[in-house]
């Protein structure tokens, strides 16, 4: 667990970092994360996934290709590419939630153009939202590196829920 002292709220405590997004605006939550300051997932840590850039309605993550996350024919999986397509893309909906409100993925896209090895230094996720509405929200990405040059595309059909945090498990106000 980890306790906040870092403007989450004096005294609570955020064991997972989807209460942090619970219990704050999408793009606050997001920022907090690129400056290392809410809990990070165990897939972004394994995966190491940064948060590159964020801002209302667009994010970006970056990830390093590593040999360990490459498929039997010698690029990256096409599971974790199209995992760091997900993140962005469901990352971009949730800048735009107030705190209380979750998007989680009803449909995903993923077009491979090229395969991504270690020979490419950094990928990056760039998405955008397409559409948001009140249900359901559309986003679109691009993996590509430094240059531009892109390796996949992905898109993405988002339920927009109500997330609450349970009253059981919720840090008692102060």
């Amino acid at each position: 667990m980890t306790t906040s002292g870092d403007g989450l709220g004096a005294g609570q405590v955020y064991p997972h970092a989807m209460d942090v997004f619970r219990r704050m605006d999408g793009l606050e939550a997001l920022e907090l994360m690129k400056q290392g300051k809410t809990p990070q997932t165990n897939l972004m840590k394994w995966m190491q996934f940064t948060l590159e850039h964020v801002e209302r309605g667009k994010v970006v993550f970056g990830m390093v290709p590593r040999e360990e996350l490459y498929n039997l024919i010698g690029s990256v999986h096409g599971g974790i590419i199209t995992t760091l397509l997900d993140t962005a893309l469901g990352s971009c909906v949730q800048s735009l939630l107030p705190s209380g409100r979750a998007a989680t993925t009803m449909d995903l896209h993923t077009r491979f153009h090229r395969p991504v090895t270690t020979a490419v230094d950094k990928v990056f996720a760039e998405a955008h939202v397409v559409h948001a509405g009140r249900r359901t929200a559309t986003s679109e990405a691009k993996l590509v590196d430094a240059s531009g040059r892109v390796y996949a595309t992905g898109t993405s059909t988002l339920l927009i829920l109500d997330d609450k945090p349970d009253a059981k498990t919720a840090p008692a106000a102060t």
